[in-house]
């Protein structure tokens, strides 16, 4: 495995500081779904049914940044549950690049104003690494 590759998993509660730490670590390539719900004005439109798409759109422009040899890439999801990061996992083995799953835990208040019944849910379902 080429170390000068490298796959950062950033998964966390909303407001954690995800999508910040992301960007620090891979400037160039920071990927997630939140990018999908943002028109070209710049408005954040949430809508649940979409959030396959918005995965989909992640796992893809991962793919490109890989096939590109991007030396670091940083995806920033939720990542609840251990198997939303599998096809990440996949890519990586794949393409050669060392994975570095982060957990956030801070609790900065959530950007796109979710409600705390929707974060109190995701964290009923949060699935510890092991």
């Amino acid at each position: 495995m080429n170390v000068d590759k490298t796959l950062f998993l950033i998964r966390g509660l909303p407001g954690s500081g995800k999508s910040t730490l992301a960007k620090k670590l891979a400037s160039r390539v920071h990927i997630e779904a939140d990018t999908w719900f943002y028109d070209h004005d710049g408005n954040y439109k949430f809508n649940p049914e979409d959030l396959p798409q918005a995965h989909h759109y992640c796992q893809t422009v991962t793919l490109h940044a890989m096939i590109h040899l991007e030396p670091q890439i940083a995806v920033a999801n939720t990542f609840s549950q251990i198997w939303e990061m599998e096809p990440y996992l996949q890519l990586a083995k794949k393409y050669n690049y060392a994975v570095n799953i982060i957990e956030c835990q801070n609790d900065f208040g959530s950007v796109h104003g979710v409600p705390m019944a929707e974060i109190q849910e995701m964290k009923d379902r949060w699935e510890k690494i092991k």
